[in-house]
């Protein structure tokens, strides 16, 4: 299991602004932004699951979300990392629903955010969940999965099409959809143990 602690002290000082820069190079970083933001994947989990399954699935998608959003936040487009990660955690749990329950949610638009959605109150428990939950889940991702399906979804995160990974990697479509897919069994398989 991953130690946060070493990047709560160390990383403590800075915006979650300037930790999306960092984070785009530093694990520590990126690792301290997933703990942050747990909360807010769990409760947007929350509110769009319809079971168990659902929630699971959404946390995934969640974490998936911020991932991207740390891999694709530019500071120069004046809109802060909080607002655009939330954005893109929603996103991709309503476009997941979609894709699984043929019945298209609208995308929210950065406009749609308001500034208290992280207004549950924490009790010392939750958070203590949360930042296991998340930190040994960072840690599963790297390495529950081969170095094939790693480097996959490592683009995949960052924004990249399954077209332009395949590109990049010099294999098929086909092989991009079949790595992305193990990968998530294999997260939706870690989630559920936990």
């Amino acid at each position: 299991m991953l130690d946060l602690d070493f990047n709560l002290n160390e990383f403590c000082g800075k915006t979650d602004d300037e930790l999306a820069l960092i984070a785009k190079n530093d694990k520590k970083a990126a690792s301290t932004l997933v703990f942050r933001y747990s909360k807010l994947i769990f409760i947007k989990a929350g509110i769009y699951t319809v079971s168990d399954t659902d929630s699971d699935d959404l946390r995934q998608e969640g974490l998936m979300g911020l991932l991207r959003a740390i891999a694709s936040f530019d500071i120069h487009r004046g809109v802060k990392f909080s607002t655009f990660a939330e954005v893109c955690i929603v996103n991709q749990m309503k476009t997941f629903l979609a894709k699984s329950r043929k019945n298209p949610i609208p995308c929210e638009s950065l406009d749609d955010i308001s500034a208290d959605s992280i207004s549950e109150e924490e009790t010392p428990e939750s958070i203590y969940i949360n930042k296991e939950f998340f930190s040994e889940l960072w840690y599963a991702v790297d390495n529950i999965l081969s170095e094939k399906e790693r480097k996959i979804f490592s683009l995949c995160i960052q924004g990249m099409s399954y077209r332009e990974t395949a590109e990049k990697l010099g294999i098929s479509e086909k092989a991009v959809d079949n790595a992305m897919q193990r990968a998530r069994r294999k997260i939706h398989a870690y989630i559920r143990k936990y």
